[in-house]
């Protein structure tokens, strides 16, 4: 082990970041029982594996939108949004649609956030 192996901490796995996000939400006053505006960020090298995730996304009935890269992101980036609960039992679902979405057109799921209040 390096020197600066020492000071670099591992990033959490993805579902210990949704199990925190979820708490997070709990404490800002949510009701996780209550359907509420998700966005999802799913990551691409192309437009054309972008938009196609996109269509994906929108079969499902999430709304999307795509953006080319940029200064502060070199790849282009889908935002998928939608309404519905998000707690403990959905959220491992929609990581496995997202991640199976991204996977297909050789992209990444980047995660999701959610608004406290519905």
């Amino acid at each position: 082990m390096g020197l600066l192996d020492r000071f670099r901490k591992e990033a959490p796995h993805p579902t210990e970041l949704d199990r925190i996000s979820l708490e997070q939400l709990r404490q800002g006053g949510a009701d996780l029982s209550r359907p509420r505006h998700i966005l999802h960020f799913l990551y691409f090298e192309d437009e054309h594996a972008a938009r196609a995730a996109g269509e994906a996304l929108s079969a499902r009935g999430y709304e999307f939108e795509v953006n080319p890269p940029d200064e502060q992101v070199a790849e282009w980036v889908v935002r998928a949004e939608t309404t519905r609960v998000i707690d403990e039992t959905t959220v491992p679902v929609y990581r496995r649609f997202f991640e199976q979405v991204a996977s297909e057109q050789g992209g990444e799921y980047d995660g999701w956030e959610a608004a406290t209040k519905p």
